[in-house]
């Protein structure tokens, strides 16, 4: 004989409970660990780098300069991680790339009509400023 049509629906609602409590449980989980930092996270100093790209001859700032900024990142239990962000410049030639830990970074910077650019800093300050000039091309002799 079929159950009353009262507990079909009271099935189905501690069904829909449980997906709810499992996913509410899940969502809790994958927070918790989000949230955790790495062991080694707490030994890396971060900062923030700004890169103002200009013209060597008219020193105006260039937009739209592709950047490359590599870096590693340290980790506890495996090798070094090499990250690479890239970036154009805005209007006024400045781009600012944030979360970067404190070492050595390598820096490309490419505009239009302008010679390639590419070399290592130290990243020691907070917020720090790198100035990169661009020479337009030179004629081949």
């Amino acid at each position: 004989m079929p159950e009353p049509r009262q507990s079909e629906e009271t099935m189905l609602q501690r069904t829909r409970n449980g997906r709810t409590a499992w996913g509410l449980g899940l969502v809790a989980c994958l927070a918790l660990l989000g949230s955790r930092a790495p062991a080694w996270a707490d030994a890396v100093e971060w900062t923030s780098v700004t890169v103002m790209v200009k013209d060597t001859a008219s020193d105006q700032p260039l937009a739209n300069a592709h950047l490359t900024l590599r870096f590693r990142e340290p980790r506890k239990r495996n090798r070094d991680k090499t990250f690479s962000y890239s970036a154009k410049t805005n209007p006024q030639g400045r781009y600012k790339f944030t979360h970067i830990p404190k070492g050595t970074i390598h820096l490309v910077v490419t505009a239009e009509r302008h010679q390639s650019f590419g070399q290592d800093f130290e990243l020691e300050q907070d917020n720090q400023v790198i100035e990169v000039k661009l020479k337009k091309p030179q004629p081949l002799l």
